[in-house]
């Protein structure tokens, strides 16, 4: 086999255009302990924008007003209040005003919001180790090498 339909094979792999999510699998099947077959199905519809939201929720601990996420967030303020919109409707999170500023809208995890949050805080956590268990079999100038390839691969798929 080429190096080029190597590389297409790991690509393809990569990229699998079926149902297989090991992510959401995990965080299914962490929640599936004693969870009602409608948290199961409402966590089955969580985009990954919405589980990063509610793990940066579940790490304030607080309720925290919209503006403060929002300017820890990589997300538009418009697909940021999507989001949250969501996520309020399907009761993983409450908006509300304080009696000192009506106008702001704070936040705060509900209990099921908290525990998806955390659970895709472990989940994050896991893959870090297991990532790091993979680089350990590498030296740091092979792994710039993988690094500068990859970058490589990316120009070149954008230079079409």
């Amino acid at each position: 086999m080429s190096k080029l339909a190597k590389l297409q094979e790991m690509i393809a792999k990569s990229h699998a255009e079926n149902d297989q999510d090991p992510e959401r699998d995990w965080l299914l099947q962490h929640l599936q302990a004693n969870k009602t077959p409608e948290m199961m199905a409402q966590a089955k519809k969580l985009t990954h924008s919405e589980l990063a939201i509610l793990t940066q929720l579940a790490q304030a601990g607080e309720a925290i007003p919209f503006k403060q996420l929002q300017a820890q967030s990589e997300l538009s303020q418009g697909m940021l209040s999507r989001y949250i919109q969501r996520l309020a409707k399907n009761r993983l999170v409450e908006k509300f005003h304080t009696p000192e500023n009506q106008k702001a809208v704070v936040l705060r995890i509900t209990a099921r919001g908290q525990e998806i949050g955390e659970l895709h805080q472990q989940l994050h956590r896991r893959q870090r180790q297991n990532y790091e268990a993979v680089l350990a079999n590498y030296s740091e100038a092979e792994v710039e090498t993988i690094a500068q390839f990859i970058e490589q691969m990316i120009a070149a798929r954008e230079n079409l």
